[in-house]
């Protein structure tokens, strides 16, 4: 049945996205007008392992394992696909795409299906949903414990949006505004927010057939390759209630076979089943270490071993780095006037030692959940009426990091006797002495709502796999050598399990978001480069499908591997901000020097310098300077 699907469909790209949150909701979004104009074949397949249906009873982010508080110990890194109520950041470029299609959707003439189709309710749902659910940041800037401020200055906190789109900007408050001519804004919503508001443009575009979610889908591994196909081993998970106790549950899993694709989107995170299994396998760091001979004996059957740089190189290319600190996350209520003062505006307090950095952002944020019924009857649109607009909250949301050993073996422990009070006192006497309002913030943040996980990143970034079946073929020969062993000794007849082997290199596999690259959270671009790479992605895959009118395989290997340069570039920008930021704040093993010649030297200098390179360094993070782009500014 697979050959008859490849026939048939052979000539028209298929997709499936592996994960369900930010990355790949949005990369889905953007895929949607390829499958409106039938350039993809529909629908796009996204693949969540989280049942994240709102009738679900048992429904939670999974973070934590109580099922009514998001605080204390984290269980993993990043959002998931429901989210927490933690505040986060996201910056214009990640929602430039979308106002970008429908600027091309609007302006289209009728002539012209590809662009026609760019313009989307979902587009539209989804941004102005955002607006409506959280604020813009206006004042930021660095500062020292003692409260003095290295640097300040302004962010865009009126940009060019959605509803200067529909209406046109002519209006006295933005003049001549566009996306071309503005500067980069920092939205920040609660996390379960955003994701919510992704989910449900996706709903819209689930009515109109062009995306499936698959919810409480788990997937691990590529199988049944077939040419240029591949499809997805799939781990369903049905929790049922027990009909003995209401207190006990039932949980049945069945496996499956997706059906074939010729792109697979990896979008499931920094502990990713697909890039632990498949990425890094030509890496120049496997390259360089090669891989053992395990036996010297006969060279046919070490003939495959020869062809690879594996094993230890690969392990290395797809390492998760624990950073050896410790983050701490949690919403403050409002501050009160008389701590407000000069309090009020958003920084990042770096300490002079142990890793310590504090960071707060005051936000205004939905009071209620914006997500509508599992029927998608409101269409996204409840945003827009009086009842949700007028329940609003005002919290601060702070972050703080330190690599203090009483709080990373607490961490580690795993039979830790220390509770959330005793951390959350811990903590005020590490951060007590910092300028106000640092000890309010955590003192006016309930113990048992405060987040706290290790540091973890990627060593690496993870390149587009163009090979699978090379590497499925060498799984199964070193599956086969291990079970020959075993054979000899039992005399079985070892022929029986020789690979089977089909033709073709079997589909691409791109990695997006936290599964390309999980970076440490610096500035805050996290859902912002998550968001970036599926827009990229979609850019691609556009740019292959226009040049033909049939899939060509090769044309879309080359253009991911392009794309899979300037994302690097755009990466190598940020990571070379994040040092900066981290080397000017806190030199390695420097604290003096820090201390007394570093941050004397910045107060020093004149304010319009400092604002004009924190400017530029902004710019510079998110990839908006200098010559191409990936990053949605201007191309």
């Amino acid at each position: 049945s697979h050959n008859d699907d490849n026939e048939k469909e052979n000539s028209r790209l298929r997709v499936a996205i592996v994960g369900g949150g930010a990355a790949g909701m949005t990369t889905a979004l953007h895929l949607s007008p390829l499958v409106a104009s039938g350039l993809i074949q529909g629908p796009i397949d996204v693949y969540e392992a989280n049942n994240v249906k709102k009738s679900n009873k048992f429904r939670t982010s999974g973070h934590t394992t109580s099922s009514t508080s998001e605080g204390g110990k984290q269980l993993y890194s990043g959002s998931g696909a429901l989210g927490r109520d933690i505040g986060v950041g996201i910056w214009s470029t990640a929602w430039w795409p979308f106002l970008r299609s429908l600027e091309k959707g609007l302006s289209s003439g009728s002539a012209d299906n590809n662009d026609t189709n760019k313009n989307r309710q979902s587009y539209k749902a989804l941004l102005k949903d955002l607006e409506a659910c959280g604020s813009y940041v206006k004042d930021v800037g660095y500062r020292s414990p003692d409260g003095s401020w290295l640097v300040k200055s302004q962010l865009n906190a009126s940009p060019y949006g959605i509803n200067d789109l529909l209406h046109g900007s002519s209006s006295e408050s933005n003049g001549s505004k566009s996306i071309d001519n503005d500067d980069p804004a920092l939205l920040f919503v609660r996390e379960k927010d955003l994701l919510s508001c992704l989910r449900n443009a996706i709903k819209i575009e689930q009515k109109m057939g062009t995306v499936k979610y698959n919810y409480g889908v788990q997937v691990k591994s590529i199988n049944d390759v077939n040419g240029n196909m591949g499809s997805l081993e799939l781990h369903s998970s049905n929790v049922t209630d027990s009909t003995t106790a209401a207190t006990t549950t039932t949980t049945t899993t069945t496996t499956t076979t997706s059906p074939q694709y010729h792109l697979i989107i990896a979008a499931d995170g920094l502990r990713s089943s697909l890039r632990s299994r498949y990425a890094g396998h030509h890496s120049i760091h496997a390259t360089s270490l090669g891989i053992e001979s395990s036996s010297q004996e006969d060279t046919d059957e070490n003939s495959l071993e020869n062809h690879w740089e594996h094993t230890r190189g690969h392990r290395e290319a797809t390492k998760v780095e624990n950073r050896e600190y410790i983050v701490f996350r949690g919403n403050a209520p409002k501050l009160t006037a008389a701590v407000a003062e000069d309090e009020s505006d958003s920084f990042q307090t770096w300490g002079c030692s142990k890793s310590m950095r504090f960071a707060a952002v005051p936000f205004r944020h939905a009071d209620e959940d914006l997500e509508d019924d599992d029927d998608g009857s409101n269409s996204g649109h409840y945003s827009q009426t009086d009842t949700f607009k007028q329940r609003k909250k005002d919290e601060e949301v702070w972050f703080a990091t330190i690599n203090d050993p009483v709080f990373i073996d607490d961490y580690k422990n795993t039979n830790s006797e220390m509770d959330a009070e005793e951390r959350k006192k811990l903590l005020i006497d590490a951060f007590g002495s910092w300028h106000n309002p640092v000890k309010t913030l955590i003192e006016t943040t309930p113990a048992e709502d405060i987040m706290y996980e290790m540091a973890l990143a990627h060593k690496h970034n993870a390149s587009p796999v163009f090979d699978i079946k090379t590497i499925m073929d060498f799984e199964r020969w070193k599956l086969n050598r291990k079970k020959k062993a075993g054979m000899e000794a039992t005399g079985n007849d070892f022929n029986k399990l020789n690979p089977t082997t089909g033709s073709g290199p079997g589909p691409i596999l791109v990695f997006i978001g936290d599964s390309m690259m999980t970076i440490d959270p610096v500035l805050a671009q996290g859902f912002t480069m998550a968001m970036e790479s599926g827009a990229s992605v979609a850019r691609s895959i556009d740019r292959a499908l226009s040049k033909s009118t049939v899939y060509s395989p090769d044309l879309l290997r080359h253009e991911l591997g392009e794309r899979h340069v300037r994302r690097e570039r755009r990466l190598l920008h940020l990571l070379r901000s994040t040092e900066l930021v981290q080397r000017l704040a806190q030199p390695n093993g420097f604290a003096i020097f820090a201390t007394y010649f570093v941050r004397p030297l910045m107060k020093l200098c004149p304010d319009g310098i400092k604002q004009g390179v924190f400017n530029f360094m902004i710019r510079y993070s998110l990839g908006l300077t200098g010559g191409e782009r990936d990053s949605g500014g201007k191309q």
